[in-house]
């Protein structure tokens, strides 16, 4: 591990933040939920993610749930089997006593109708209703016998990240580069298949400090998700990479065209519009700019970029504790902004796309690439 995992005290000033929020929207109590499938509230608010063991039915199990009063501390409510397991994951190694209260799921209806009789609470703010089972929710909402007002302060909360977050997404970016770099170096060669590839790519990963790896490689002529199969690599093959990897809870997303012996003259014009559209995207990325605005200049690029199928065309989510936040283009970039620029151009002639997915952070004059591995790699 090249940088510390986040500290308790950076947790309390993001709940800190969020109680800002809260009154901004005069909201007295937030609720929120997370499952161990999305997790990144609960990460964000605790380090903690829900229990992400086998599918139960067991009340609160592979969830979890964060009682935020605008006057108090939070509770985290955690399923009432596996609680000894969230607690330490509270305490980490250097505190006696944890931080933030953890209460038992069984708990809930008691100690959240306590904080609203003893806070006289009146509005209270949901955030996760997008992800949360529909019994969860209508028990809350019947109980607590209150409307529940649907928020995402959290959501918007976490699009700027912490010089330190953007430190763990940049060592995540640089080891997706540095699997590039490897298959380039000899692992990706004639008579290997796609399947030896990615399971290559998993291992590489893995090897280099991941502690989650997803790989998808296959030869395609765009890059629609597939599935790698026994072909081996061929001569003049435009290879399809997908990697999403996680490094200390944050991710690296990484999708890309890589090109594969005799290229033709017009796929390698493909490549080189791609890298035109991908410059002409980032080069209208700083803070105060709407983001259509940065994802119009990149389909502007060319009518391959424009055509808007297979692939072609521009855009970006977020990315961080999960590896696909949501979509950029209602945001208005701010310095600390970490999200993924993707660009592709298609000419239906050849049938054949070019993409590349870039993981970037916006600083205070532009942005800066976290992914560095080139766009237009062509292996001889």
């Amino acid at each position: 591990m090249l940088f510390s995992p986040i500290t308790p005290d950076e947790y309390l000033k993001r709940i800190k933040k969020t109680k800002t929020f809260m009154k901004e929207s005069e909201l007295e109590l937030l609720i929120v939920f997370s499952d161990a499938w999305r997790s990144a509230n609960c990460r964000y608010l605790t380090g903690v993610r829900p229990y992400p063991g086998f599918f139960s039915e067991v009340p609160g199990y592979n969830q979890a749930l964060i009682a935020i009063p605008l006057e108090g501390d939070p509770t985290l409510f955690w399923c009432d089997h596996t609680i000894e397991w969230a607690r330490r994951g509270v305490l980490g190694t250097i505190r006696e006593e944890p931080w933030i209260e953890v209460k038992t799921w069984s708990e809930i209806s008691d100690v959240v109708k306590e904080i609203c009789t003893k806070n006289k609470v009146k509005n209270i703010g949901f955030e996760g209703k997008d992800i949360v089972p529909w019994p969860v929710y209508e028990f809350l909402k019947n109980d607590l016998n209150v409307e529940l007002k649907d928020v995402n302060i959290l959501k918007v909360q976490r699009r700027v990240k912490s010089e330190k977050e953007i430190k763990l997404l940049e060592v995540a970016s640089n080891i997706n580069d540095r699997i590039c770099e490897e298959l380039v170096r000899g692992i990706i060669r004639y008579g290997v298949t796609e399947k030896e590839i990615q399971r290559k790519i998993e291992e590489l990963g893995h090897s280099m400090g991941a502690e989650y790896v997803d790989a998808n490689f296959m030869q395609s002529r765009n890059v629609g998700w597939g599935h790698a199969t026994d072909a081996t690599i061929e001569n003049g093959s435009m290879l399809s990479l997908h990697v999403i990897l996680q490094y200390e809870g944050y991710n690296s997303d990484n999708d890309r065209i890589i090109g594969f012996g005799n290229i033709s003259k017009k796929e390698t014009e493909l490549a080189a519009i791609t890298k035109d559209a991908l410059k002409n995207f980032l080069n209208a990325v700083k803070p105060g700019v709407e983001a259509m605005d940065a994802i119009i200049a990149a389909v502007n690029t060319h009518d391959y970029v424009a055509a808007g199928e297979q692939g072609a065309g521009a855009s970006g989510h977020g990315i961080g504790l999960e590896a696909e936040e949501e979509l950029i283009n209602e945001w208005i970039f701010e310095k600390g902004n970490v999200f993924t620029a993707s660009v592709g151009a298609y000419n239906k002639d050849i049938k054949g796309t070019w993409a590349t997915e870039e993981v970037v952070v916006v600083t205070e004059r532009g942005v800066r690439q976290l992914t560095k591995f080139p766009i237009d790699y062509i292996i001889p």
